[in-house]
C-alpha cells in the first residue's frame, strides 16, 4: 500500500471514530410518555430546563441533579440567584443506537426526538401552571440538538409557547451549527444578548458572550435559524469539537454522520446491515432527486444543469428531516430517465461528449466538497476532538452562559 493509500486509510478511520465518539447527527421521528415538571414552591421568575448530551440522561434520570456538562451551568444559577430560578433536566433515553456508553439503544434520532416531545411538554405544562414565569434553556451534545429544533419552531411561531415567553437559549456542541456561524446565530458581531421579553434588559446588557469563535460547522449541517427569538439563541461551540466544528469541506462525513444517527449500532452484525440499508436508500433518493431536478431533457437535447451539487444531494438524501421521495417521485423518474436514454441514443455524438464534460464537472466538484477528508492538516486540529467536546465545563466556556442566566432572572424579577 503506498503513502497515500495509507494516509487516506488513517484518515477515514480517523473520521469513523470521532463520529462515534462525539454522537452527532439529525433527528425526526417520534418518542415516549412525558414526565410531570417539578414545579415549586411557589412559580419563580425564571424556570430554566436543561437538555444533557448523550449518555448523560436516561428516561428516569432524576429531574432535579445537577449533573453533567449542563448541571454544571444550571447549579451556579442556582446558587447566584436563590428564589428566583427553578429549573429540571428533561429525562430521556440520550442514547446512539447502543454505541455510546450510558446512553439508550434507540437510535440517535429517536433519542432526540424523544427530547424534543419531552421539552415540548414539560414547557407546556410550565407556560399553564405559571404564567408570569419565563422559560430559558439550556442544551449541550444532543441536548443542544432538541433544544435548538425548539427555538427554530418557536421563532417561527409553531413551537409549542410564542416567543415572549423564552428568556434566552444557550446551545453548547450544536450539531446543527451553520457554517461560520457567529454566537448569535443571525447577528454577527453581536455579544449581548437580547433582553427578555417584557424587561429592560438592564442586568443582561451588562453581559458579555465573548466565547472564542470557532471555524467550520456542525456536522449534522443543518444551519438553524430562529426568526423572532434572533438575538436570544447564543450558539457556543469549541474550536476543534468535530460535533459542532466540523470541516467545512467534509460532505461525506455529514453523510456518513446522518446515516450513522439512524442506525441500530448495538450489535455489530446488525449494525452492519442497518447501515448498508440506510447507505443504499440514501444513493436511491440521491439519485432520484438528480433525475427530477438536475437533468434537463427535451427538444433532442440533453443537460446536466444542477440545481445543487452531488455533496448537497447526498446530504440531503441521509438525513431524515428532509422527506424522501414519494413513490409518485421515484415513477416520474423512472419515465424522465427512459427519456433521457431515449434522446441520447438518437445522438449518442452529439451529447454523450457534453454530458461527459458536465457530470466530470460535477464529480470534480464532489471531490473539492470533500477534500479536507483526505487533508492531514485539516485532521490535527481534531486529535483531541473528544477532550474539546467534553471539556466545556473546565475550559470556562460556561461562564458567560451563567452570568446570563443570573442576568435574565435579576431583570425579570425588576420588571416586576
Amino acid at each position: 500500500m503506498n503513502t497515500s493509500t495509507n494516509t487516506r486509510a488513517r484518515t477515514a478511520a480517523a473520521a469513523a471514530a470521532l463520529i462515534a465518539a462525539v454522537s452527532v447527527a439529525t433527528a425526526t421521528v417520534g418518542g415516549g410518555e412525558a414526565s410531570a415538571v417539578p414545579i415549586g414552591p411557589g412559580c419563580p421568575a425564571l424556570y430554566v430546563l436543561g437538555i444533557q448530551g448523550t449518555g448523560q440522561s436516561s428516561p428516569t434520570a432524576d429531574p432535579l441533579a445537577d449533573t453533567g456538562v449542563v448541571g454544571a451551568l444550571i447549579a451556579p444559577v442556582l446558587n447566584a440567584a436563590p428564589g428566583l430560578v427553578q429549573r429540571s433536566y428533561i429525562p430521556y433515553g440520550a442514547g446512539f443506537g447502543g454505541a455510546v456508553p450510558g446512553g439508550g439503544l434507540d437510535p440517535y434520532v429517536v433519542s432526540v426526538t424523544d427530547a424534543r416531545n419531552q421539552l415540548d411538554a414539560a414547557v407546556t405544562q410550565i407556560a399553564a401552571d405559571c404564567p408570569n414565569t419565563l422559560i430559558a434553556g439550556i442544551g449541550y451534545s444532543q441536548g443542544a440538538q432538541a433544544m435548538s429544533s425548539f427555538a427554530r419552531d418557536v421563532g417561527a411561531g409553531t413551537g409549542p409557547v410564542g416567543p415572549e415567553r423564552i428568556a434566552g437559549i444557550a446551545l453548547y456542541a450544536h450539531a446543527d451549527r451553520a457554517i461560520g456561524s457567529p454566537i448569535f446565530p443571525g447577528r454577527p458581531g453581536q455579544t449581548v444578548p437580547d433582553p427578555a421579553p417584557g424587561t429592560t434588559g438592564a442586568a443582561v446588557s451588562a453581559v458579555q458572550i465573548t466565547n472564542p469563535p470557532a471555524a467550520g460547522g456542525g456536522i449534522a449541517d443543518g444551519a438553524t435559524e430562529y426568526g423572532e427569538l434572533t438575538g436570544r439563541v447564543a450558539d457556543i461551540c469549541t474550536d476543534g469539537d468535530l460535533a459542532c466544528s466540523a470541516p467545512d469541506r467534509a460532505a461525506l462525513l455529514r453523510v456518513g454522520a446522518e446515516i450513522a444517527a439512524q442506525a441500530d449500532l448495538h450489535n455489530p452484525l446488525a449494525a452492519i446491515g442497518t447501515l448498508n440499508a440506510l447507505f443504499q436508500a440514501a444513493l436511491r433518493e440521491a439519485w432520484t432527486t438528480v433525475i427530477l431536478n438536475d437533468l434537463q431533457v427535451g427538444g433532442g437535447n440533453v443537460d446536466y444543469v444542477p440545481q445543487l451539487g452531488l455533496a448537497g444531494r447526498l446530504i440531503d438524501a441521509a438525513d431524515p428531516r428532509i422527506p424522501a421521495p414519494t413513490p409518485e417521485d421515484v415513477g416520474a423518474a423512472a419515465a424522465r430517465w427512459n427519456e433521457i436514454t431515449a434522446t441520447v441514443a438518437s445522438n449518442p455524438i452529439g451529447l454523450l461528449p457534453k454530458l461527459a464534460g458536465q457530470l466530470g464537472a460535477a464529480w470534480g466538484q464532489l471531490v473539492a466538497d470533500n477534500a479536507d477528508l483526505v487533508n492531514p492538516a485539516i485532521w490535527l486540529r481534531y486529535a483531541d476532538t473528544v477532550a474539546r467536546h467534553n471539556g466545556y465545563a473546565i475550559s470556562g466556556q460556561l461562564n458567560s452562559g451563567i452570568a446570563w442566566m443570573v442576568a435574565l432572572a435579576h431583570d425579570i424579577v425588576g420588571s416586576r
